[in-house]
């Protein structure tokens, strides 16, 4: 087996046991059953890397309520628009296959910066558009924030994966920021990156920066690439652990 789980929700036993079969000899472990409600128990028990469904045994409703319990990617089989025919089950297991192998193929630069949402805090306008535009023509989404307040009111509205942190802020210093957006990700339960970039480029700088929480500590005095690289390394674990460790078997509860 090659790690890989897919999970097909089909009404015929037959059809669903032939697909099992093909996606196993393929490498793939894989669960069958007969509709919603046991699929979502499977879910919950183990979530899968895909999911194969046949429309008619789910219907609209249930195909929703699937993509809402878990964010794997979905082969829809059917006679509709978008869905695979099921007469040739070998077409949707080489479908299946080349959906696992794409997905699971290292990212790229490219790939990981397209995918970033980054909160710049820096009380110069003149470097922080300046990591903006940098980071923008990345293809990454930036919010940029003038100090303290602005950066929380902008983390309180989620989805952000790194903050750059500028060292030295009017009214409180970087450092204490950093402890405040770290206490901030532990209560939430959120997975953002916190990156240090300051003139202070020191040895007892980084110690007590890494300290108060942050995940690096960046020179100013570096070049652009040299930022770029070490955030693209911090955003490629984090979307590692949220796509493939965050999915692992959750433990069955103790009796």
């Amino acid at each position: 087996m090659n790690g890989l789980r897919t999970l097909v929700v089909m009404a015929s036993q037959t059809q669903g046991l032939l697909l099992k079969l093909l996606l196993e000899e393929r490498g793939f472990e894989t669960a069958s059953v007969e509709g919603i409600a046991p699929a979502l128990a499977e879910m919950e028990r183990q979530p899968p890397d895909l999911l194969i469904v046949e429309a008619e045994t789910v219907g609209a409703a249930g195909l929703a309520e699937l993509r809402l319990h878990d964010p794997a990617s979905i082969i829809v089989l059917g006679r509709g628009e978008g869905q695979r025919d099921l007469s040739d089950p070998q077409a949707v297991v080489e479908e299946a296959v080349g959906f696992l192998e794409r997905r699971n193929a290292a990212p790229t630069t490219a790939d990981i910066f397209r995918r970033a949402r980054i909160l710049i805090v820096d009380d110069s306008a003149t470097y922080r558009e300046f990591l903006r535009s940098e980071l923008e023509l990345e293809g990454s989404q930036v919010t940029a924030a003038r100090n303290a307040d602005e950066a929380v009111a902008a983390l309180s509205g989620g989805g952000l994966d790194c903050v750059i942190l500028d060292l030295v802020m009017p009214g409180t210093s970087g450092t204490q920021l950093c402890q405040r957006f770290d206490r901030f990700r532990r209560r939430r339960g959120l997975f953002f990156q916190i990156v240090i970039l300051t003139s202070q480029d020191d040895e007892e700088q980084l110690a007590i920066s890494l300290n108060a929480g942050a995940d690096d500590f960046v020179g100013k005095a570096q070049t652009m690439d040299v930022l770029k690289v070490r955030l693209m390394a911090l955003l490629r674990r984090k979307y590692f652990v949220e796509d493939h460790l965050l999915r692992l078997p959750r433990p069955a509860p103790s009796a």
